[in-house]
């Protein structure tokens, strides 16, 4: 947990009881980690589109927003935490083998991208 010093402060010095000072410095930990997320939703907005960009510059069709599967900013979160196979992404996302192959060569190249 990261908090402001100030706000910490605030917490320990306020004139209430231990119950709400808990509360408040959960609702701190909840709002650090809404940030968080949002944070790292944006980067992979940001790179997908980066891609999406490149691609379309190549001429390439198969990254076409109108062709980009609807799960792949959830897979590429994913592939953060665990590498991604062909199973592992047919049971998270309860899709066929074909369509979980696609999507597993959308994330590569969005991670190759990244990388470069």
């Amino acid at each position: 947990m990261v908090f402001d010093k100030q706000e910490l402060r605030k917490i320990i010095q306020a004139p209430i009881s231990v119950d709400m000072k808990i509360d408040l410095i959960e609702q701190l930990h909840h709002q650090d980690v809404q940030k968080t997320v949002s944070e790292t939703q944006q980067s992979i907005l940001e790179a997908i589109e980066k891609v999406l960009s490149s691609e379309r510059v190549k001429g390439n069709t198969m990254l076409d927003p109108e062709r980009a599967d609807q799960f792949l900013p959830d897979a590429l979160a994913l592939a953060k935490k665990k590498e991604l196979t062909v199973p592992s992404l047919q049971h998270t996302f309860k899709i066929g083998y074909n369509r979980a192959n696609r999507l597993l060569a959308q994330c590569k190249r969005v991670m190759n991208e990244e990388e470069d």
